[in-house]
């Protein structure tokens, strides 16, 4: 079967592939896009497989979302056992951002790079459609196909067959369900990290905060206001515009689905966040903490981690998934982190060395 490749997200194509993941979902990818560094393609083989990817092309796009930059950037856009040791062999290699780009990036909003479809496992189905897909990038004058964050191995032993590259990255930490109750939840932590948790909760309620499920609609200022501040403290800027868009197209799109949860206090959430349930699956999508929140004790964690786990029970729900980043955050709280990888695949074969190059740096000096 003939690999497609498509300009724009072709929602009526994809909505024909098995979902893997929440972030698989075709409302999410088409309300989230935007978030992405370039113009947006859908790349699918019949109702088998399908990746979503961006052009990249700017060295200067979005870190996490731009191949040149996780492969190339000092300091690392991912921390590093030994980023002096890389530095040191990075001066001796050299580069250039147009070794690298442009470049297709096959990943959907969320950090997840693994293919959506019955064949996502199939090393053989992937691999022909990485193989069409870095043709039709050789004859765009691309530089390379890159998929990022994958978790599952099938990705990785087709691009190996293509001669392409992998490394390691980041971490997908997720919070196995084992609860029935909170009590159950603190039993089930090592008992230092109980400990901790029994602090803070001591804590967060000396300040008087409010932990419980909160209602998107009514709470959408608050929401937003602790999106922003969270992302300006992270040193990003804000579309306070296309936030709400964004957030006002969620609630719309996915109803109940949608699971918002907030440290609750004078009426007003200082810290939350926004999840998508899927089956037993909980995806955390977005969190924040108001300038308010900021400054109370534990706030961004009551409204992030113990709001949904306190609502939460393993009757219903399997797991609650953190995405990357803060791990040491999340391990505490009883995470389990998944090793994510990125794959990089030349054009020609110089290109196809440098990048391999560049991973084996990521690769020897991984945590």
């Amino acid at each position: 079967m003939s690999t497609d490749i498509g300009v724009g997200f072709d929602q009526d194509r994809w909505s024909r592939l098995a979902l893997g993941s929440p972030l698989h979902d075709p409302e999410w990818i088409a309300i989230m896009m935007s978030r992405l560094p370039g113009k947006p393609y859908t790349v699918t083989v019949g109702d088998e497989l399908g990746f979503v990817g961006v052009l990249v092309d700017d060295p200067e796009a979005y870190e996490a979302y731009n191949p040149y930059a996780i492969l190339w950037r000092d300091p690392p856009v991912f921390d590093l056992t030994n980023p002096d040791g890389r530095r040191d062999k990075l001066a001796e290699l050299g580069h250039l951002p147009e070794w690298t780009l442009p470049a297709l990036a096959l990943v959907v909003p969320g950090y997840l790079g693994d293919p959506a479809g019955k064949a996502a496992t199939d090393v053989a189905v992937i691999g022909d459609c990485l193989n069409d897909v870095t043709r039709w990038a050789r004859d765009k004058g691309l530089r390379g196909v890159h998929v990022l964050y994958t978790e599952g191995e099938a990705v990785g032993e087709a691009v190996a067959k293509l001669g392409g590259s992998t490394y390691p990255t980041t971490s997908r930490t997720v919070i196995p369900v084992w609860w029935a109750d909170w009590d159950g939840y603190l039993l089930g932590l090592q008992p230092k990290r109980r400990r901790e948790i029994e602090r803070q909760a001591r804590r967060i309620a000396e300040a008087g905060l409010e932990l419980r499920r909160i209602d998107p609609v009514e709470f959408t200022d608050d929401i937003l206001a602790g999106r922003a501040a969270l992302l300006t403290r992270y040193g990003q800027t804000v579309d306070p515009v296309a936030e709400r868009t964004r957030l006002t197209r969620l609630i719309q799109a996915f109803g109940d689905r949608l699971q918002c949860y907030g440290a609750l206090i004078d009426g007003h959430a200082v810290a939350s966040c926004v999840g998508l349930r899927h089956d037993r699956k909980l995806q955390i999508l977005m969190s924040g903490a108001t300038d308010r929140g900021h400054e109370l004790p534990f706030a961004h964690f009551a409204g992030t981690f113990y709001a949904p786990i306190q609502d939460a029970d393993r009757a219903g729900l399997d797991e609650i998934d953190y995405g990357i980043g803060h791990s040491a955050g999340k391990i505490l709280r009883g995470g389990k982190p998944r090793t994510l990888s990125c794959h990089a695949i030349g054009t020609d074969p110089v290109a196809a060395r440098r990048l391999a190059a560049a991973a084996r740096l990521l690769t020897s000096h991984a945590c």
